[in-house]
């Protein structure tokens, strides 16, 4: 996982987030939706997979 990568959470998410900040165990992911009260959280990194259409 590398900052800018697109991911989802688990293997059946459909919400698409994009990596602000990666650690050892966790990354900080935002959502890629344009909406007012998007705010970055954190995440541990088993939990998410590289988006893929």
């Amino acid at each position: 996982m590398m900052v800018g990568d697109l991911v989802r959470i688990g293997a059946g998410g459909v919400s698409q987030f994009r990596v602000v900040e990666v650690d050892d165990t966790h990354a900080r992911i935002l959502s890629t939706l344009d909406a007012p009260a998007a705010y970055e959280f954190p995440m541990r990194l088993i939990y998410l997979t590289p988006w893929t259409e």
